[in-house]
C-alpha cells in the first residue's frame, strides 16, 4: 500500500464499531489521518474539532442518520469542500438519488472493497 502524496484527514462514521475501526485502521495504514466515530450526533460534534477532508458515512445509523449528518454539516461553509462519501448497504436507485440530493459526493455500497474505498477517498 503506497502512502498518499498528501495525507488526508478522514472521518469514518458507522454505528458498527468494528466496521468503522477496520476502515479507519486501513486508511491510516495507507498514510491518512483517521478518526472513527460511532454515531451521527458524535460525528457532527467531532467534525468541528477534526476538520476532515473526507467523511465516510453509513446512512442507516439510529437517531441521527448519515443523511442528517451531511445535511447539518453542508450548511456550514467550512464543510462545503469536505468530500462526503456514503458507505452503506443501500444501493437502490432511490437511495442513490437521495444521497446526491442531500449533498454526498459519492456512494459506495457495502461490502465495498478496500481498493474502492481507498480510490474514492484519495480521488482529488
Amino acid at each position: 500500500m503506497a502512502n498518499p502524496s498528501s495525507p488526508l484527514r478522514v472521518m469514518v462514521v458507522d454505528d458498527n464499531r468494528d466496521a468503522a475501526d477496520l476502515i479507519a485502521e486501513f486508511l491510516q495504514m495507507c498514510g491518512h489521518e483517521t478518526l472513527p466515530i460511532y454515531g451521527g450526533a458524535e460525528a457532527i460534534t467531532a467534525a468541528d474539532a477534526f476538520q476532515p477532508d473526507v467523511m465516510l458515512l453509513d446512512l442507516g445509523m439510529p437517531v441521527i442518520t448519515g443523511f442528517d449528518v451531511v445535511s447539518a454539516l453542508r450548511q456550514a461553509p467550512r464543510f462545503r469542500r469536505t468530500r462526503m462519501i456514503a458507505l452503506t448497504a443501500w444501493g437502490d436507485a432511490r437511495t442513490r438519488e437521495r444521497t446526491q440530493v442531500t449533498g454526498f459526493d459519492h456512494h459506495l455500497v457495502k461490502p465495498a472493497s478496500l481498493d474502492d474505498i481507498l480510490n474514492v477517498v484519495s480521488a482529488r
